[in-house]
Parts: structure tokens; C-alpha cells; sequence
């Protein structure tokens, strides 16, 4: 009897040795926690803001109304939340192989030159989707409206401009990058075809936007980025190439 349990128990380990990471749930709770902490960190900025004015001068009148609509204090939330969700995904990443199981320490398994054609083809088309979705199917309507409103109303001060950039272009892609694709993808890749978790990761990434008019465009981008991922292997490589796309497309925007 004992070395039938013996048995069982080992066979129960090799179960749980060789469960697939990352998972669907745990990769959906990360998502999840991402939003759960910008609100939360969020909160935390604006109740020091006004405990600090309290106490500078506790004669004067506060406005909380006026201070939670501040844009610049959704920008430090932002930054601040997400430095505390990289520092936990790092403690998640660095156990195991995890970090090399989601392409995090390669740019990819194919030549630069098909690196190059993959990623050009993938991301062109997106940008040729996105160009007649904007201009025959929602023409004369802005995709992204809140977000141009909010970086409009920040003084443009030197620190402020700074925030934005690396808000947009680099705290946003590299979490959208190991949530997305890192992690959701590659999750739904152990359950579906390659070409429904692409798109399924995709329309999770366009979904918790929060911008309807620019879901199909923010859904080909992300498929963009799922398939560019998909071939390459590399996580690294979505990361750079969707820094890049949120620099030129903030560039886009304030040129305008």
C-alpha cells in the first residue's frame, strides 16, 4: 500500500512540475490587479495631496473635487502603480524559467532579416487597417478622444512632459506587453490555435482601453504585436517595437 501511495504522490508531482505557465486565471488576476492598483495607488496620491494642503494651510478651503480631476495627478498614478506591478511581475518572473518561457531574454528566434519582414508586414497592415477605419468608417470622429483631452489639460512644464512620455511610451507598452502577449497570450495558447488566442489577447488589449471608437483600431494593433510575438518568440521585441509605435503616435499628437 505504501508504495502504491508512493506512486500516486509522484505521479501528482510530475502533474504539477509539468503544469503549463503561464496559466489562464493567473494571468487574468494580473490583469485585473493592474487596474485594481491604478485606482488604488491613484487614491493614495490624491489623499496626500490633500492631507499635504491641510497641513501647509489648515484655513484653507480644499477643493477634493478640483484635485481628483487634476490630469497630472492620473499621470503619477499611472507611473506609480505600475512600477509596483513590474516589481511584483519580477518576483513572479524570476522564479524558474519563466522569464525565458515568455521570450524576455531574446529578441527572437528568427534572422534579423525575418525578424525585419515579420514585423514591418505585421505592423503596416495594422497601420493600413487603421488609416481606412478612421477615415471611411468613423470619419471626422476622434478615436481617442479622453486621452488627447487629458494630455492637452497638463501644463506643458518640463517635468509634466517628461511624465507623459514615459507614462505612454515606455510604463504602458512594457506592462501591456507582459500582460497581453507574455502572459495572456501565451496563457491561451496552451487551450486554443495560435490565430484565436492572438486575437482573443487583442481584443482583451483593445477592451481595457476603454475607448469604443478605437477598439478595432487598438484590436489590429495588438493582433499586430500578438502575431509579430507569435513567429519572433520574443517578448523583448514587442516591448521595443510598441514603444516605439506609442512614441510616434504621441509625436503624431502634439505635432497636430
Amino acid at each position: 500500500m505504501s508504495e502504491i501511495a508512493n506512486t500516486d504522490i509522484q505521479t501528482a508531482e510530475i502533474v504539477v512540475a509539468t503544469k503549463p505557465f503561464p496559466a489562464v486565471l493567473p494571468s487574468v488576476g494580473w490583469i485585473l490587479l493592474y487596474f485594481a492598483l491604478q485606482f488604488g495607488v491613484t487614491a493614495l496620491i490624491i489623499a496626500g495631496v490633500l492631507v499635504a494642503q491641510k497641513i501647509a494651510d489648515p484655513n484653507m478651503a480644499i477643493d477634493a473635487a478640483a484635485i481628483t480631476e487634476t490630469p497630472i495627478l492620473i499621470i503619477w498614478g499611472l507611473i506609480a502603480s505600475a512600477m509596483v506591478q513590474l516589481a511584483l511581475m519580477w518576483l513572479y518572473l524570476r522564479k524558474g524559467d519563466r522569464a525565458a518561457t515568455i521570450g524576455l531574454n531574446h529578441f527572437g528566434r528568427l534572422s534579423l532579416g525575418k525578424t525585419a519582414l515579420v514585423a514591418v508586414g505585421a505592423l503596416v497592415l495594422a497601420t493600413v487597417f487603421n488609416a481606412l477605419y478612421a477615415n471611411y468608417v468613423i470619419a471626422g470622429q476622434p478615436m481617442q478622444d479622453e486621452i488627447a483631452k487629458l494630455l492637452a489639460s497638463i501644463p506643458r512644464t518640463p517635468l509634466n512632459i517628461s511624465l507623459g512620455l514615459f507614462a505612454i511610451a515606455v510604463v504602458a507598452p512594457l506592462i501591456e506587453e507582459l500582460l497581453f502577449r507574455g502572459l495572456l497570450q501565451n496563457a491561451l495558447m496552451h487551450r486554443l490555435p495560435a490565430w484565436a488566442a492572438i486575437i482573443l489577447s487583442a481584443f482583451a488589449f483593445a477592451l481595457v482601453h476603454m475607448q469604443p471608437l478605437a477598439m478595432p483600431a487598438l484590436m489590429a494593433l495588438g493582433a499586430a504585436f500578438g502575431y509579430i510575438y507569435h513567429k519572433t518568440g520574443s517578448l523583448r521585441m514587442t516591448i521595443i517595437l510598441h514603444m516605439i509605435n506609442n512614441m510616434l503616435a504621441l509625436a503624431l499628437t502634439q505635432a497636430v
